[in-house]
């Protein structure tokens, strides 16, 4: 017998073998040949230098030797899945998604914390509230913080944090430093983010709740970018809406301004969300619970 012990496909079709207690259907399992069945039974009973099998007519039974062998390679093939998982979770990037907001304005602090403190690897999609769904569902992505509505039955969530949801314009704007009601917003030109994104959702949502529609503005443009967007209202009357962390600064800087709008008061939860029946359950729980720290 050989000093080296190796965990080979005799192993897996003696396995199958002692599972089925039948060539024929251990053979159709594995793909093989009766014969090349039979043949990895007799090289294993020439490696370990005794009968591990015994056929009496068509019964098909583990020998004393066998039982033992039978025992020890069910350890190996577990362990063997462990090491391959523990390999797989240290070579494998955890794939994260962040919607535009969150990671632009309220990831990088958690983030920098977590790269100190954990040796998980990540990788950090960006993407709108739509195409970071899409690809959670398609497995393309393993957990995401998210804005925005989604379907909750799908997904294990939980509220990463609360922020203002909130309307924004230049400094010295026409409705700057007044209670205005809606109607009034109308007369300025709107600037949202691009259809599937969380916070045009959740204007839209506003509106509607309010028998209303961004077609009643006066002009509506469509920017992906929140560095853009910030620019043009800088620089015209246009206004937007937007997380309040999001214009933070250059409303500290005399920049940007809040807006204030009648009977207007919108906090949203941000969330971190992972698919029901995610096999990375464990992993995802796990980066949450070290992000948060």
């Amino acid at each position: 017998m050989g000093d080296d012990i190796l965990l080979d496909t005799k192993i897996f079709t003696f396995l199958k073998v002692a599972e089925f207690k039948n060539y024929t259907k251990a053979a159709t399992s594995l793909n093989l040949t009766q014969p090349a069945v039979t043949q990895h039974i007799r090289k294993l009973e020439e490696y370990y230098n005794c009968k591990l099998i015994d056929i009496v007519g068509k019964s098909i039974n583990l020998t004393e030797e066998g039982e033992a062998l039978y025992n020890y390679a069910n350890f190996q093939v577990a362990n063997e899945k462990q090491l391959i998982g523990r390999l797989k979770s240290i070579e494998t990037p955890l794939k994260v998604g962040a919607t535009l907001s969150i990671a632009d304005y309220y990831l990088p602090s958690y983030l920098n914390l977590y790269m100190g403190n954990s040796n998980e690897l990540f990788s950090l999609t960006v993407k709108n509230t739509k195409s970071i769904i899409e690809m959670l569902m398609n497995n393309e992505l393993y957990c995401a913080f998210i804005e925005g509505i989604f379907d909750k039955s799908l997904f294990n969530f939980y509220e990463f944090c609360n922020t203002k949801f909130t309307p924004v314009a230049r400094k010295g704007h026409p409705l700057d430093g007044k209670e205005s009601d809606l109607s009034e917003f109308h007369n300025y030109p709107l600037i949202l983010r691009e259809v599937g994104s969380g916070t045009r959702e959740i204007f839209e949502n506003y509106l509607y709740q309010n028998n209303d529609s961004i077609l009643s503005f006066n002009k509506i443009f469509e920017i992906s970018s929140f560095g853009i967007i910030k620019k043009v209202l800088k620089n015209s009357d246009a206004i937007s809406f937007m997380y309040e962390e999001v214009a933070k600064r250059e409303v500290e800087l005399g920049e940007l301004s809040y807006l204030s709008l009648k009977g207007y008061s919108i906090e949203r939860p941000l969330y971190f969300i992972y698919p029901c029946n995610s096999l990375m359950k464990e992993r995802n729980e796990e980066f949450y619970r070290n992000i948060t720290l």
